[in-house]
């Protein structure tokens, strides 16, 4: 018995031996068929805040993520890159206190065997400081000024104070909250949400703090004084344009004006709009602007210049016209081509201003048929024709095709 414990003993290193070799021997065969490769990490990895304390804030800026060089065989990498397992990067603030350190940024890869060879930052600088909270009145402040002769009423707001939250150092900054409510052109009651603006003593923001509400809605009537009115401004015409013409529009600047007068009755008596002075419109034929006082009651004066502008638009009134038997004729042949067009002559219908219309002589009119860059031959042509008389336009035209023969002169 002694004898084969003996000889066992002797077979030990042996056994010892024989299996470092066959480890050897099978990491050797992974390694060659899932060899392993050292890679940047295909995308920055934000960097996570754990542990920290509630009543602590970070009132410094971090930075955002950081970028990893990691080995890994190929295989564990297509798993990484295909996004079936994350890599994730933190600083753990477990029972640090307030006060400015320096931290160490961890890494972490949720497969193995992944080995992180480096990473950047490894270490970030903290300011750790205790979250302050405060209370303050919401100040209303109004910008701009409200149009002549109007006036507000006390606002009133969904709620009444705010709660300032932050870094305890920034959050001693804050003197006031302030709702801003912007009265420029207001003729109307107010109902508008606002955001409240933390600012400090000078009336700048104080930023990276919080405020609760953020939001609230302000109420505010707005409404003329008394004697004062806004009315309508009517333009008076007098006279017709010229026949043939037609008036697109008339329109006035400013379309609205303020009134004031110190018996309240003769503002209240308006009817709800002041006239212009009278336009003489006999005979025009074209549009025009012209600057014009109002007519104003005794006793009424504008808030401002008692001078608008007007803007008279007239266009010709547009009709058609038909005609027979209307010559044809050749344009941008080359000087030494004519052409001869078949048939010679078209019945048209014209569409343009009566004025030019009427004033038409037919035998002065002719068809343009636009044969730039053509070339000796036979053509068929179904372009488009003009005329030779600017402001008219063919509505229609019959025949619609034509055959052109062009030759070179002799």
């Amino acid at each position: 018995m002694l004898a084969r414990l003996r000889a066992f003993g002797k077979l030990i290193p042996l056994i010892i031996v024989s299996m470092v070799v066959a480890v050897a021997v099978w990491i050797l065969a992974v390694t060659s068929s899932d060899p392993s490769e050292t890679r940047l990490y295909a995308k920055p990895v934000p960097i996570e805040v754990v542990g920290q304390s509630t009543n602590l804030v970070i009132t410094n800026h971090l930075p955002e993520s950081v970028t990893v060089n990691l080995r890994a065989p190929v295989s564990i990498w297509e798993k990484i890159n295909s996004g079936k397992a994350g890599v994730r990067a933190f600083i753990d603030l477990s029972g640090v206190p307030e006060g400015t350190r320096t931290t160490q940024v961890q890494v972490q890869v949720g497969i193995k065997p992944v080995e992180v060879i480096s990473y950047s930052p490894q270490m970030v600088d903290l300011v750790l400081e205790k979250l302050s909270n405060k209370r303050f009145d919401i100040a209303v402040v109004s910008r701009g000024a409200l149009p002549v002769g109007y006036q507000t009423e006390d606002p009133r707001l969904s709620e009444t104070s705010a709660v300032v939250s932050g870094a305890a150092s920034l959050v001693a900054q804050v003197a006031e909250v302030r709702a801003v409510v912007d009265l420029s052109q207001v003729r109307s009651d107010i109902n508008q949400e606002i955001t409240l603006q933390p600012v400090d003593a000078n009336g700048l923001l104080v930023r990276e703090v919080s405020v609760t509400p953020d939001k609230i809605t302000l109420l505010q009537g707005v409404s003329q004084r008394g004697g004062y009115r806004n009315v309508v401004v009517k333009v008076v015409t007098e006279g017709l344009i010229k026949d043939g013409y037609r008036l697109k529009s008339v329109t006035v600047n400013p379309p609205t004006v303020t009134v004031y007068s110190s018996d309240t009755a003769t503002v209240d008596a308006l009817p709800g709009y002041v006239d212009t002075r009278v336009i003489n419109l006999v005979d025009r034929q074209e549009g025009f602007s012209v600057d014009v006082e109002l007519s104003l009651p005794v006793g009424l004066q504008v808030i401002g210049s008692s001078m608008v502008e007007v803007k008279v638009e007239i266009e010709p009134v547009v009709s058609s016209l038909s005609l027979s038997e209307i010559q044809l004729e050749p344009t941008g042949l080359a000087s030494n081509l004519s052409a001869d067009i078949v048939p010679n002559k078209a019945n048209i219908i014209l569409s343009g201003p009566v004025p030019l219309l009427n004033s038409l002589f037919v035998n002065d009119l002719r068809i343009l048929i636009d044969l730039t860059g053509r070339l000796p031959g036979v053509y068929s042509i179904d372009v488009k024709p003009t005329l030779n008389i600017p402001g008219l336009e063919i509505e229609s035209i019959s025949p619609a095709t034509f055959e052109v023969t062009i030759r070179t002169k002799k």
